[in-house]
């Protein structure tokens, strides 16, 4: 018995010190050889994340509307380099499986291309 309230007492006390950490906002993210999940997602900070995939030299979805706090993550499918530029962010250049992240902290209308081919260009929208 005096075993499971100690566990008890540090479980609770483990929670607390998690919950009184400072919580920083994601910035940018660059992340290497992952897969997209199709969807969305959630974050370590509460926020969900958008994927977006990178293939047949598109955007897919090509627009997409989300909430201050989220994250968009592109995933490049193509054998072709890709990049995400937009005017607050830059990734470098994507390789095939290669991803970039980025979580949008204000509202707006994001207008981004890949710098390698312009023709392929694509939106984000935040409410």
């Amino acid at each position: 018995m005096k075993r499971e309230l100690i566990l008890l007492v540090l479980l609770i006390s483990a929670f607390l010190a998690i919950g009184c950490a400072e919580k920083q906002p994601l910035a940018l993210i660059n992340e290497t050889a992952a897969s997209p999940a199709n969807g969305t997602s959630a974050t370590a900070t509460g926020g969900k994340i958008v994927d977006v995939s990178i293939q047949s030299f598109a955007f897919e979805p090509n627009s997409v509307k989300i909430s201050i706090g989220n994250t968009v993550k592109w995933t490049n499918l193509d054998s072709a380099p890709h990049t995400i530029k937009g005017a607050d962010f830059t990734s470098k250049s994507l390789n095939k499986d290669d991803s970039f992240s980025y979580t949008f902290t204000k509202t707006g209308t994001y207008d981004y291309e890949c710098s390698i081919h312009p023709s392929m260009k694509g939106v984000v929208i935040v409410e």
